[in-house]
């Protein structure tokens, strides 16, 4: 699955399912920031640094407006657990055999085809569009 992201004047291409396998099937999607590592970092400000994540692999991939993030006491909030953003430090929570999620709900809206994504998420197929702030992807 191919996304086509249109920002302003810019046109880039992601390749979803090479991305999901490098991020254990999870792609957060949100702008560009020191604070925050997303797998597609998109260069606009109509865009919240949470804006939302996919989970899924193949032709199977659902949306779902805002991230799941693992508290971390250095706050670089990374979606990798060890190492996290450069970071060597072990977090406790790790420690604990089980880090402790959060959910990020931006309140720039997620739409899918015009519509608000859905409270649990919505699967994407192709031809779909996706509406973030200012910024759209196609899905292809």
């Amino acid at each position: 699955m191919i996304f086509e992201i249109h920002t302003k004047d810019t046109i880039t291409t992601a390749d979803i399912n090479a991305i999901a396998a490098s991020c254990s099937n999870i792609i957060n999607i949100g702008k560009q920031s020191k604070q925050v590592w997303n797998a597609i970092a998109l260069d606009d400000e109509s865009v919240d640094s949470f804006q939302c994540h996919l989970i899924g692999a193949g032709d199977a991939f659902r949306l779902i407006h805002g991230q799941e993030r693992t508290e971390c006491p250095k706050g670089l909030m990374s979606s990798k657990l060890i190492p996290c953003n450069g970071c060597m430090g072990r977090c406790v929570n790790i420690h604990a055999g089980r880090p402790k999620y959060y959910q990020r709900n931006p309140e720039t809206p997620t739409l899918l085809n015009g519509k608000p994504v859905a409270e649990y998420g919505s699967y994407i197929s192709k031809g779909d569009v996706i509406s973030l702030g200012e910024v759209t992807i196609n899905v292809r």
